[in-house]
């Protein structure tokens, strides 16, 4: 049976008794528009520069090629919907479909309260077998949302998110769902607890893209479940800034004061490309920091074309994380753990053809054994395979390798004990290393010293693009002088063309060499 799709207005100068169906007949209120059951194809309609109070829960399903879209009409600002003090989401579907929300503003503005936790824009799946799925969330503003950094309520810990998707997280009896289809792209996120956008248990056409976050309590994107997803050309900046901060009173058993910028976990094939992330925080109960992370059950996963600039580590890999690859990424100035390992060399995982550039403090590779202390003979399963990396120290900035053991709040150091590898080259092969390392360079049977010869190190700003101090200047060591690696994916850092056969050291390519290189962008 054929509905008719219909176009509907809201506007502070309308009537709940109108039809809605025009501007000048426009519906007032959002409780008029949480009754409506929307047919596929509808639209809804805010007026720019108005401000509504509450919560915006719309009812219906749209259908492939018929979404019901959320959007705003006439000049002026984005139209505003503010949940003020009251727990949950500014914006929720429950087990809905075929949904667009853009160019709206979201916010509540009020202060945490125990127990209250708050969410801008939702997607639930809620119980077995159910899905929420075709969803698209773009252009919107969401901003001081203050919910719960833990807890074991329905909105507190990770489900207190900027945009969240998917099953709602420590909840036992909404079990079983799953999201498929989802773009959120060029939203805004800012002064949000606890994170930035989560996706739990999605599954199929994930993408996160081309999103800005910034003064988080904890995570900026954090997605499970993933088969194939894509999460690129994001921006995070001072992410992480409040989980670890052992003055915060949490309500409840459930709270993880561990948080990253950008991370993954149970997912399959999935890339984190084009990203950069800045200033990320870790208090002292927050024992990650980093910028990107394989987590636990990621499999055959990749982290390229990356920026990673005064973290508190570029990069974490899990233990049950396999064969993944961090390849053509430019670290600047991370400090604390610079990749921590808690996974075996077994599972396969790969960090090749990056640049990691410090001029200050000490920078570690850090092997982590876990809450206490291991023997030695467990020691040399640690780690992951280096190649053609390129470690750069100058200044008063030197790197050093590590085992470290302990919680986050009582973390001990060991790098006095030379790691141990299980043949040679297993751990590190075929390295570039410049300036000083604190206990001695690494075992690299194949490594190289030196001046890589870099246009202007250390020169980098805001964005990938300021990134060019880090090519290679002509007559450079580096040049035609890395190791070759299969599937390396075609393309350097700027998406300069790999020549056959042709292999160099670092992040970017060196572009006159034979003059066979072009440029492209993936």
């Amino acid at each position: 049976m054929y509905c008719k799709s219909n176009t509907y207005y809201i506007s502070l100068t309308g009537d709940d008794n109108n039809t809605g169906l025009s501007a000048k007949k426009s519906w007032k209120s959002l409780d008029r528009v949480n009754k409506e059951v929307f047919q596929p194809g509808d639209v809804i309609l805010f007026k720019a520069g108005e401000v509504w109070k509450g919560q915006l829960h719309p009812q219906g399903s749209g259908s492939e090629g018929k979404p019901i879209t959320i959007d705003r009409f006439g000049e002026g600002s984005l139209p505003v919907i503010n949940m003020g003090e009251v727990a949950g989401a500014a914006v929720k579907l429950t087990n809905q479909e075929w949904w667009v929300i853009k160019n709206l503003e979201v916010t509540s503005g009020a202060q945490p309260k125990p127990l209250i936790g708050r969410q801008g824009i939702v997607a639930l799946a809620e119980g077995q077998d159910k899905h929420t799925g075709h969803i698209v969330i773009a252009n919107c503003f969401i901003h001081d949302i203050w919910g719960q950094l833990g807890g074991d309520g329905n909105f507190t810990g990770y489900n207190s998110s900027g945009i969240f998707i998917g099953q709602a997280m420590g909840r036992k009896e909404v079990a079983g769902g799953s999201a498929d289809d989802i773009l959120i792209e060029n939203n805004r996120i800012e002064r949000v607890d606890r994170c930035g956008i989560i996706i739990w248990q999605g599954h199929k056409n994930i993408v996160v893209r081309g999103n800005v976050m910034e003064n988080l309590g904890g995570d900026g994107i954090m997605a499970n479940g993933c088969i194939k997803g894509i999460i690129e050309h994001n921006t995070a900046k001072r992410t992480c800034m409040r989980s670890g901060d052992q003055d915060i009173v949490i309500v409840g058993r459930s709270y993880n004061p561990h948080t990253a910028a950008m991370w993954i976990q149970n997912c399959t094939e999935t890339l984190m490309q084009f990203n950069d992330v800045y200033d990320t925080g870790r208090q002292k109960g927050n024992g990650d920091g980093n910028a990107y992370d394989f987590d636990f059950d990621c499999k055959n996963c990749i982290v390229q074309y990356n920026y990673s600039r005064n973290n508190h580590g570029f990069l974490l890999i899990m233990y049950r994380a396999f064969n993944n690859i961090a390849r053509y990424n430019i670290s600047e100035n991370d400090q604390s753990h610079l990749i921590q390992m808690q996974g075996k060399i077994a599972d396969g995982n790969l960090i090749y053809n990056n640049v990691f550039y410090v001029d200050y403090g000490t920078i570690d590779i850090d092997y982590y054994m876990g809450g206490g202390q291991i023997s030695d003979s467990a020691k040399c399963l640690l780690g992951a395979n280096f190649k053609n990396n390129i470690f750069y120290a100058s200044g008063q900035g030197r790197f050093r390798t590590a085992y470290t053991y302990g919680s986050a709040l009582e973390r001990q150091y060991n790098d006095k004990v030379k790691l141990t590898q299980q043949k040679p080259g297993t751990l590190f092969l075929h390295n570039w290393y410049f300036g000083p390392w604190k206990n001695g360079l690494p075992d690299d049977p194949e490594k190289a010293e030196g001046d890589p010869m870099f246009v202007a190190p250390g020169s980098g700003g805001v964005g990938i693009g300021t990134l060019g101090g880090y090519k290679l200047l002509k007559g450079s060591p580096c040049i035609n002088k890395g190791l070759m690696i299969p599937s390396n994916g075609g393309v350097d850092f700027y998406g300069n063309h790999l020549i056959p056969d042709v292999a160099d050291y670092g992040a970017i390519n060196f572009e006159d060499y034979k003059g066979l290189t072009g440029s492209t962008k993936l």
